[in-house]
């Protein structure tokens, strides 16, 4: 499946070092894109914004942001480029240091440096996360506002309500 968004991008909005491996993090946006992006949106919608998003300006407008008319106001929305960028930083955060080898993970220390705690990484995660999901709220009301550029959003009612519940349900058996 195409990636939404790549390094660069985050990198435009947040702290990424310069030397970390493209396709390694890939990963994170991978994860993020398919984990924490597309449950928020509804299928349809999330298919058709994979498939559109080089070929529509709606489409692209909807990846990048910008500005929007509506009730005679002019608002501001960022894209879910955006929404897409925080959330893979969260898990970046959250996983970069650990390296996998032959005798388990690890992770790397130097003389002038010191990881830093499960605990501070996890708040950082969800600080992350948290500001993620608050750029998608403007999103949201973007795509809401504009449903005659985004036919695929009102198509999809389970996507839109808001009795919607995520998880699952595990019972056990005896």
């Amino acid at each position: 499946m195409e990636l939404l968004i790549n390094k660069a991008k985050v990198s435009e909005i947040l702290q990424v070092a310069i030397g970390y491996n493209e396709k390694e993090f890939e990963v994170f946006i991978r994860e993020a894109q398919d984990f924490d992006l597309k449950p928020l949106l509804c299928e349809d919608f999330y298919y058709e914004l994979v498939e559109n998003r080089a070929d529509s300006s709606d489409w692209q407008k909807a990846i990048e942001g910008g500005p929007y008319t509506y009730e005679s106001k002019n608002y501001f929305f960022r894209g879910i480029g955006d929404v897409l960028a925080y959330f893979t930083y969260a898990r970046f955060i959250l996983k970069c240091n650990y390296v996998s080898t032959s005798h388990g993970f690890s992770i790397k220390k130097t003389p002038h440096s010191e990881p830093m705690t499960l605990q501070e990484k996890r708040n950082m995660y969800y600080k992350y996360q948290e500001d993620a999901n608050t750029i998608f709220a403007d999103f949201k009301r973007y795509v809401e506002r504009n449903t005659d550029l985004y036919d695929s959003w009102d198509s999809c009612n389970e996507c839109n309500s808001p009795t919607k519940t995520t998880g699952f349900k595990t019972s056990v058996i005896k």
